[in-house]
């Protein structure tokens, strides 16, 4: 009988590469939105030197308007760069993905790696269509510095965030309160004007 362990092997090490391939193209949920790092990617265990990760771009927008943005990756390991980008606070929003970048479940990330040139920090361009609502937008973005090397080990991220403040759209809609929006302390005064005009009717009759 033949053994399986050969091919059992060969799948196994088909979905560990499946896996880095798909993490060196890309992934979103690790903008630091979600509280969810780099180094839970599966691809990026940490221990290399941190980048410093800055967002650039204006800090306020019209409701529909669009705005320029880079995400710029400074140091850390310095082969080559990737990021995750989304945006909060806010709902409706749209990222658009610039060179190098392509948009995975509403958020922005890399299609390849970016690398450094000659130590040059590495930028990733993109922009935003803002909210038809007014508030606060918060752009959330973690940027990766790796050494290249292909293992987890020897890199690492940085976090940054930029407020966004969003007008001349609808102003946000506030949650009704329980019971149809009337609270018991409004409904009270109703309750005793119908009380005491019921008991002057009464009084009125008993004249």
């Amino acid at each position: 009988m033949r053994s399986i362990l050969p091919s059992v092997g060969a799948v196994a090490l088909c979905l560990v590469a499946g896996s880095a391939s798909a993490n060196s193209t890309g992934i979103s949920g690790r903008s630091g939105k979600q509280s969810v790092s780099c180094t839970a990617s599966g691809c990026h265990g940490g221990g290399g030197s941190t980048p410093t990760v800055t967002l650039e771009g204006p800090t306020a927008l019209t409701a529909g308007q669009t705005g320029s943005y880079s995400l710029i990756i400074t140091g850390g390991p310095g082969a080559k760069a990737g990021l995750n980008v989304a945006t909060g606070g806010v709902d409706g929003a749209t990222l658009t993905a610039g060179a190098g970048t392509k948009v995975v479940n509403g958020e922005l990330t890399h299609s390849l790696p970016k690398a450094f040139a000659s130590g040059a920090p590495v930028r990733f361009d993109f922009s935003l269509v803002a909210p038809a609502t007014n508030g606060t937008l918060k752009v959330f973005a973690a940027g990766n510095s790796v050494n290249g090397d292909t293992k987890e080990t020897g890199d690492a991220h940085a976090n940054a965030t930029l407020d966004v403040v969003i007008t001349g759209g609808k102003d946000p809609v506030a949650p009704e309160e329980e019971g149809g929006g009337c609270s018991a302390t409004s409904g009270a005064p109703l309750v005793m004007g119908a009380v005491l005009a019921m008991l002057a009717a009464r009084r009125r009759r008993a004249v």
